[in-house]
């Protein structure tokens, strides 16, 4: 690739790049046969090959990837829209497609010599382990890392890593940052995956046993990344980097989970309408007459809209600013991470009370209520979201004191 013709490579105009809309909805068009293959999925402990060509040839995976290689460049409030249409046909897919879009964004945050490496090849998809190995060696020109990794959600349709590694300090404790390595330089342990949701995510455990070197342009501390003062600011252009990632990236978590909840929904209302039950020996009556499932349908509907409303609105505002040329201030950055908790236990919460009402037959293996239910429960317990923290961290700053946590 041309350093120099890359530089000169800027945003793309609204005439060069598809509308959002169009490719939601070629995303949207997808998914009766990505809820035909969830169970696949979980079987196989990874989103299936044929998915993720499929959502690789509607361009969602260029949608906040950046412009100098071919991506669209949009914001956090897409990924939102993207996180909700998939997790709503497969929790797995939600998962790990938003996620891939996501990783596509945070190569932004790397010098422009670590970015043009990842993007040698536009189509290429990133997958991310943040628990940090402790066998990082300073060398000439980088670092060598060792070790073992889990939780990397969508390596099997990886080709790069980012790996979280701890730079030793002589002079104090050490630095933890990011590497970017490619994944033809890690065994991935494919039995490493067995769990009670999210299992068609194969976020599984990758490993360097001899040491791999990693340059230093493809290291990034992590201080750098949550102050929002990353190397790719200094890349002209390069207009994703002004995107903090401790404020926007968890909307990658988030909104696959308010989709699982409104698929649990989808799926109970489809069964309820033709389903009767007993209401007294001998005697069955239409579960849609019932008024006790109605309320159930009415008040959990109105929950996940207003979870989702509320986070993708905040994520709106947020863009506006940064569009704008400014930043964000501190109340807005704990508002919208207050809306990913919110959004998240809401989520999980009406999908609880969804499984809870499905009866007994739910339980079976290839229904779609109970892998929804599985799916929504295990991702909201992901500590970035975690709400008790968020709200209690937004009111702290409401009260006129210092937030605590990651905002």
């Amino acid at each position: 690739m041309n350093a120099n013709a890359t530089e000169l490579k800027v945003a793309p105009t609204t005439d060069e790049r598809p509308a959002f809309e169009d490719i939601l909805n070629r995303v949207k068009e997808l998914g009766p046969g990505i809820a035909a293959r969830a169970q696949d999925a979980e079987h196989a402990r990874r989103v299936p090959v044929e998915t993720m060509e499929e959502l690789r040839e509607t361009g969602l995976f260029k949608v906040m990837q950046p412009a100098r290689f071919g991506g669209y460049e949009y914001g956090p409030s897409a990924l939102a829209r993207v996180g909700f249409e998939l997790g709503r046909h497969c929790g797995s897919t939600g998962w790990c497609g938003t996620l891939a879009v996501c990783f596509g964004w945070m190569t932004s945050f790397f010098p422009l010599e670590a970015q043009q490496e990842v993007w040698d090849n536009p189509d290429n998809l990133l997958a991310v382990s943040y628990l940090p190995s402790p066998k990082v060696t300073v060398v000439d020109g980088g670092y060598t890392i060792e070790g073992s990794w889990p939780w990397a959600s969508g390596v099997d349709s990886a080709t790069w890593l980012i790996l979280a590694g701890l730079i030793p300090n002589k002079e104090g404790p050490p630095t933890l940052a990011w590497f970017l390595a490619p994944v033809k330089d890690v065994v991935v342990d494919h039995n490493s995956w067995n769990v009670a949701g999210l299992q068609g995510t194969g976020s599984k455990t990758v490993a360097i046993t001899d040491p791999v070197f990693v340059p230093a342009h493809r290291v990034v501390p992590l201080g750098a990344i949550m102050s929002g003062k990353v190397p790719g600011l200094e890349v002209p252009n390069n207009e994703q980097a002004r995107y903090t990632y401790p404020t926007f990236g968890p909307t990658a978590l988030v909104s696959p989970i308010v989709g699982m909840a409104q698929g649990a929904l989808d799926a109970f209302t489809e069964v309820a309408t033709g389903a009767t039950r007993m209401a007294r020996p001998g005697v069955f009556v239409k579960v849609a007459e019932s008024a006790l499932i109605q309320r159930l349908v009415g008040q959990n509907a109105a929950r996940i809209d207003a979870a989702r409303t509320l986070m993708t609105t905040s994520l709106e505002e947020g863009e506006a600013v940064i569009e704008a040329g400014g930043a964000l201030t501190i109340e807005q950055r704990v508002r919208i991470r207050r809306n990913h908790g919110f959004a998240s236990r809401t989520s999980a919460e009406a999908a609880n009370e969804i499984f809870n009402k499905s009866g007994a037959q739910a339980a079976d293996d290839s229904l779609k209520v109970q892998r929804f239910w599985r799916d929504a429960n295990a991702a909201a317990l992901h500590s970035s979201i975690d709400y008790d923290m968020l709200v209690e961290m937004y009111g702290t700053q409401q009260l006129g004191l210092d937030p605590v946590g990651i905002f």
